[in-house]
């Protein structure tokens, strides 16, 4: 269904409890869409890859500052997760 922003805004508690995915449109072009959550039945990404690329985002990280142990220190990180991160590190 498609709904300008004003109706969209004026039958918000209407369409909340609905379960229909609503187009939001401002002057006929489509600014957002709203999904109510029981509609969804799966997540909107692949968590899988989302670890992966965030696992070898934080290596690459550490392979790139020499002084990256005494920064997550400062940031409060506890000496047995830094001493996990090493070990990661010596078993790629």
């Amino acid at each position: 269904m498609k709904m300008g922003i004003k109706e969209f805004r004026e039958r918000l508690g209407e369409v909340a409890v609905g379960d229909q995915v609503i187009e939001v449109t401002h002057h006929g072009k489509r600014v957002g869409r709203y999904m109510p959550e029981r509609l969804r039945t799966a997540p909107d990404i692949d968590l899988d890859a989302w670890l992966k690329q965030r696992i070898d985002a934080a290596r690459r990280w550490r392979a790139t500052t020499p002084d990256w142990r005494e920064r997550l220190t400062s940031f409060g990180i506890p000496p047995e997760e830094i001493a996990e991160m090493e070990a990661d590190d010596r078993c790629s």
